[in-house]
């Protein structure tokens, strides 16, 4: 027991307990206002279900039924299968959890449904098809200019300057927290 009385040895213990407590708690802190901002993006500002989350499945099921619609005047071409998959990466990516990943999803399934919506416009649609073609466009875009307005972007941005200040910067640095992912 000589070792602890040694008066440097103390302060230095000391020293580091005071700086792994600092370090560990800055870290739980960060990461429960993270889970904040997280459960907005999946269950929304009140936790009523009014979210990105539900907005993207929105988009997904929009662009499946465009793919229902184009199989009837185009077949199984590369524009159909790039937004069947790109719906069920989004669908899939919904398991993860993952906010990034999602974004990525649902950036490949704009693309490609605004592909296959141009492509359409030359196939011959009957006037009912081409009138439901049209709708679900407009609500897919709808459902996207929704997210862009979500409170999410706005917790996400807080978190994001919460991050860039003293002393989360430090903490951010030697953690593994990361900045929220802004959504359009």
């Amino acid at each position: 027991m000589k070792l602890l009385e040694n008066k440097g040895l103390s302060v230095l213990i000391m020293i580091v307990l005071i700086a792994g407590g600092f370090w560990l708690g800055g870290y739980k802190s960060l990461s429960g206002l993270y889970g904040d901002v997280e459960k907005v993006f999946f269950t929304g500002e009140e936790g009523d279900g009014i979210c990105i989350e539900n907005d993207l499945s929105e988009r997904a099921s929009d662009a499946v039924n465009l793919v229902t619609v184009a199989r009837k005047y185009v077949g199984e071409n590369a524009e159909v299968k790039r937004v069947s998959d790109a719906a069920a990466s989004l669908s899939v990516s919904s398991a993860d959890k993952d906010i990034a990943q999602r974004l990525s999803a649902d950036n490949e399934l704009e693309n490609a449904v605004t592909a296959l919506y141009r492509s359409l416009e030359d196939a011959g649609l009957s006037e009912k098809d081409e009138a439901y073609r049209q709708r679900l466009y407009a609500d897919f875009n709808s459902r996207g200019d929704t997210i862009s307005h979500d409170p999410y972007n706005g917790y996400a941005q807080s978190f994001n300057r919460t991050l860039t200040g003293f002393p989360a910067n430090l903490i951010a640095a030697v953690t593994p927290v990361k900045e929220a992912v802004i959504f359009y």
